[in-house]
Parts: C-alpha cells; structure tokens; sequence
C-alpha cells in the first residue's frame, strides 16, 4: 500500500515537473501566435497608409505610376507586406524592396525602417528630409525625432503617431480617416 500511494506521489511529480518543463514552450507559441498577430495588423495600416497618402505629382509615386515600398533593414513585418506586392494604392502598382544603405533609398515612395537600423535613424532622416517619401517605423519615439508614422504596441494594441510637420515638409498628405486613428505629435 505504501508503494502504491509513493509511486502516485512520484508520477504526480514527475506530471508537474513535465508540465513545467514544456511550459516555456507554451509561453514562447503564445508570444510568436502575438507577434505575427501584431505583424499583420501594421501590415494592413501600411496599406492604408498607402491607399490614403497623396504623393506630390513630381514624386516618383506619380511619375512611374509605381508605389516602391523599401525595406531598411530587416522586414519588421515578418514577410507579412509579401501579399501587397503587386495591388494597387492612389492608381499606382505596389512593389517592395530590401535596402541596406542611406543613398539607395532614391526612388522609393516609402520607407519603412526597421529598430535593427536606429544607429542609422539621424542620417536617414536627414537625406529624406523634404523629399517626396513616406518614412514608417516601431522605433521608440520614431515620430518625434523627425520621422513620420511611428506604429507602437501599447497595452496590446497598435498606436499610430503621426508627425504632420514632417508629413507637409516632404510634400505628402495623410487624409483624414488615418489621421482619426492617430495621435499627433510635433518633432
């Protein structure tokens, strides 16, 4: 009888210590599950960002009937921008990119920063200023130091902050159903 009632208590403590051991793992799938979740949710306020930006007529956007998305960086979007490749936004077909480098940004009508690039961030900023194109990251404070969309988790959700000094210096316009969805700042 005690060797029954010792090997419940056993299996019982070994359950538990399985349990614990694989929970991490639970955790971890719960977070990726999150993430990609978060992913697919900036993706699709890109592509209204897209559909409700106006690009000046002199911008390449308007000139080449092409909306070139460039990646700096890594793809902060987890490959989740793939599907816009190819549709359109402000009559214009939606390519993407991957850049690497300040000066290869010439031609793109946004540019989406990725944190891996915030050593980068002051120099970027600087050649795109006043010129015809988007600049989007999830940098800390991204809005405030010059950039214009800066998309935040907070509390779970998704935060928009959109710099609209910045927005008019290069030419651009943000319509009113994205400006409700954010917040404005100033830099």
């Amino acid at each position: 009888m005690a060797i029954l009632t010792l090997g419940k208590k056993m299996g019982a403590v070994i359950s538990t210590g399985i349990i614990l051991c694989l929970l991490p793992f639970f955790v971890c799938a719960e977070e990726k599950t999150l993430q990609l979740y978060e992913h697919k949710i900036k993706a699709g306020l890109v592509y209204n960002l897209l559909k409700y930006t106006t690009w000046s007529k002199e911008s390449p956007a308007q000139t080449s009937g092409k909306l070139q998305i460039c990646l700096f960086g890594e793809d902060p979007f987890d490959g989740y921008l793939s599907p816009l490749k190819g549709r359109t936004a402000q009559q214009a077909l939606i390519s993407i990119t991957h850049i690497n480098k300040v000066e290869n940004t010439t031609g793109c009508s946004v540019v989406i920063i990725h944190r891996d690039q915030e050593k980068n961030l002051s120099a970027l900023l600087q050649f795109l200023q006043n010129k015809n194109v988007l600049t989007i990251s999830d940098i800390a404070q991204f809005a405030q130091r010059g950039g214009m969309v800066e998309m935040s988790k907070e509390n779970e959700k998704i935060n928009l902050y959109i710099n609209k000094n910045a927005v008019n210096h290069a030419g651009l316009n943000i319509q009113e159903p994205m400006l409700k969805l954010a917040k404005i700042v100033a830099s």
